[in-house]
């Protein structure tokens, strides 16, 4: 049994599947088509225009998404950026914020967060605008990390939950 699967469509598309049985760690990047019916714990990031990424019913995602077309019917908990169009189906359940062109919401869906309706590409330059901060910002991080030399904290944990700071 194939858990993370890649197939080909007519006209050259592929689509790539996250099984229902199937636990990713990590950033997906997909090119076609994605369709998630197991559970992803990363960013989701599509990497062409015509990128169309399908939630499940069953279908679980803990982190952001970026793609231009987006149908939800499993849950998402994080920030969902659809350069073209979001579908919420009725058994989807959101907790996070929405930026898209287009939005259509079926009775039913549950959702929590804000919701900013924008041009794709105001969208990607947002998107790119965070990217540069963030990294500026983790450099910064870095930096400051090396400048004040090696760390004295020490932790350590057992496994009744307790903790011991040093």
């Amino acid at each position: 049994m194939k858990w993370f699967e890649k197939v080909n469509l007519e006209g050259g598309r592929q689509v790539s599947l996250v099984a229902a049985n199937c636990h990713v760690q990590g950033e997906l990047v997909f090119g076609d088509e994605m369709i998630v019916n197991g559970r992803v714990a990363g960013v989701i990031n599509a990497e062409t225009q015509g990128a169309e990424l399908t939630i499940g019913a069953k279908g679980e995602v803990i982190g952001n998404i970026f793609a231009p077309k987006i149908v939800i019917s499993g849950e998402v908990k994080g920030d969902i950026y659809a350069f073209d169009a979001i579908e919420l189906t009725e058994s989807a359940r959101i907790s996070g914020n929405l930026y898209y062109h287009r939005l259509k919401m079926a009775p039913g869906c549950r959702y929590t967060g804000s919701m900013r309706q924008m041009q794709g590409s105001d969208i990607r330059a947002m998107v790119l605008s965070e990217e540069a901060a963030n990294r500026r910002t983790a450099m910064g991080r870095l930096q400051a990390v090396q400048d004040s030399g090696p760390s004295t904290t020490e932790a350590i944990v057992d496994l009744g939950g307790n903790a011991d700071v040093k």
